[in-house]
């Protein structure tokens, strides 16, 4: 008769570790998130008048929902075009991260200082407030931008260099486009990088050397080896990256919210918020469904 206890299963603990993980999410999520949610719901079924020491609030139903679909000429084209431009700027920020993370992996002189630099946009805030005040007009008084904000490099009067060298307008703003596109592509690839960095250290080299034994190329290493292994980061930084792009604070979206905040339109901005959270959530979940199905979590 056996008395051996039996343990839990390999992926049982997996289940159980993945879930201690989770459970700070979960209580924080509980303790500071859900009551606002609730409550911008609940605002966004009423109307709220500013009084003395307090809010008047009158349930009016789903009336503001009804103005944003059927009224509001500027909130559905916004939410159309910045996930229009979703589209093609989540891949490229993948691409670039993963391109850069694998030339990172890579030995070579410098690549401490190389890779500190690409860190710098995860300590400073990558993306958000931080990006919003580095493109705002404190930095970028220059005299061609035409109305557009800049970055950085405008701070250093490039556009007054090329401009006293008798370099036409058009192509001071081609080139000011280029520079711009490059920070700001660099600036949002930090947190991608440093993970996908992580990801490659922690596929096994005896698996490329069978593969180059067995006669495989480089290119096929990529797609038989690292690409599956790196699969269940890329679902991180892909989720990671649609958030942090549609809940920039740059993005019109935001900005419209803010502007009717600022206009004590408080309902109709807290509708305009609620279903901006739900498109989020699910177009969040619409991605993660569509490539967990090519994730590999495990190696056979």
């Amino acid at each position: 008769m056996n008395n051996k206890k039996q343990g839990l299963s390999y992926k049982n603990k997996r289940a159980l570790a993945g879930l201690l993980f989770t459970l700070p999410w979960i209580i924080g999520f509980l303790a500071f998130f859900f009551r606002p949610l609730a409550e911008l719901f609940m605002y966004s079924v009423s109307t709220l008048r500013v009084e003395i020491g307090h809010l008047d609030m009158k349930f009016t139903g789903f009336e503001h929902y009804k103005n944003i679909f059927i009224s509001d000429e500027k909130f559905l084209p916004m939410l159309y075009t910045q996930l229009t431009e979703m589209l093609y700027r989540i891949p490229v920020i993948i691409a670039f991260s993963l391109f850069i993370a694998i030339l990172l992996n890579n030995r070579f002189h410098g690549r401490t200082i190389v890779r500190a630099i690409f860190f710098i946009p995860v300590i400073a805030g990558s993306g958000g407030i931080v990006m919003s005040i580095m493109n705002g007009d404190v930095m970028s008084e220059s005299i061609m931008s035409g109305g557009r904000t800049g970055m950085l490099f405008q701070s250093f009067s490039f556009q007054q260099v090329l401009l006293e060298s008798g370099v036409s307008n058009e192509v001071i703003d081609i080139y000011m486009g280029i520079v711009s596109g490059i920070f700001e592509l660099t600036w949002q690839s930090g947190l991608q990088i440093v993970l996908f960095i992580a990801a490659l250290q922690n596929i096994s080299p005896q698996l490329y050397e069978a593969a180059r034994v067995e006669g495989a190329t480089a290119w096929e290493g990529f797609w038989n080896i690292t690409f599956p292994l790196i699969t269940p980061i890329l679902i991180v930084n892909l989720i990671y990256t649609i958030i942090d792009f549609l809940s920039d604070y740059s993005n019109n979206v935001i900005q419209y919210i803010m502007t009717l905040i600022g206009q004590f339109e408080y309902s109709y901005s807290s509708a305009i918020s609620f279903i901006y959270f739900l498109v989020v959530l699910i177009v969040v979940s619409v991605v993660y469904f569509i490539v967990d199905r090519v994730v590999v979590y495990t190696v056979n």
